[in-house]
């Protein structure tokens, strides 16, 4: 019986359309590294020899060959722009055993195996890279026009208590912030808060607001 159900397509990893640099190279270089110890993957680290295997055919049924040492060679050289580009020549290597060798036989399963731990092991490797590249990027990051009026909305709301706290944070990760020239009261400086300050903050104000909740 035949069905009208569509396969669900699977979403597309989201580093597919980033361009390859020396910093992309560096991490992808960590997952070649985990498969050249996969004794799994040994069949794939090299060109198929198919005149010492003796399958002569082997050229004829693939004609474009490719294998983990010739990517990751390209890679070095910088023959990749992308990760697109990348993912076209190492889904190759699997697609073209899958090809050649019956299914179920134990070079296909071999094959199978490297592909799912490839993609994990790339997957895993550039979202930390991206958890990574995240931080880097807030830690010198001012507060936008609309987050400086909500920060200033949220501090008019606090008690004194929870504005000590917070003098007291700025005064250890951001002293500029804190304008006492007035003897009588204090002014925060919120173009002097980076956005990984603005973070702590936030912190504390949740952190007493759950305590206030919970007595």
């Amino acid at each position: 019986m035949s069905s009208s159900a569509t396969p669900t397509k699977l979403k597309e990893p989201s580093y597919l359309k980033v361009e390859i640099g020396d910093d992309e190279i560096k991490i992808i270089e960590k997952v070649f590294e985990i498969m050249e110890k996969d004794p799994l993957a040994f069949d794939f680290l090299e060109p198929v020899d198919y005149i010492a295997l003796n399958i002569l055919d082997y050229p004829k049924i693939i004609t474009h060959p490719m294998d983990l040492g010739t990517v990751k060679k390209n890679l070095l050289d910088h023959k990749y722009s992308n990760f697109k580009e990348f993912m076209e020549d190492i889904n190759l290597i699997w697609n073209n055993c899958r090809t050649y060798n019956l299914p179920g036989s134990e070079i296909v399963k071999m094959a199978n195996h490297c592909e799912k731990m490839f993609n994990k092991q790339l997957d895993k490797t550039f979202k930390n890279y991206n958890k990574r590249s995240k931080i880097n990027k807030t830690e010198n990051e001012k507060l936008t026009a609309n987050e400086k009026v909500k920060f200033g909305e949220i501090i008019r709301q606090q008690t004194n208590e929870t504005l000590q706290q917070i003098v007291k944070l700025l005064l250890k990760e951001a002293p500029k912030a804190i304008d006492d020239s007035d003897s009588e009261k204090f002014k925060i400086k919120l173009d002097s808060i980076e956005y990984k300050v603005y973070e702590m903050i936030i912190k504390i104000i949740e952190n007493n607001v759950e305590n206030k909740e919970k007595k």
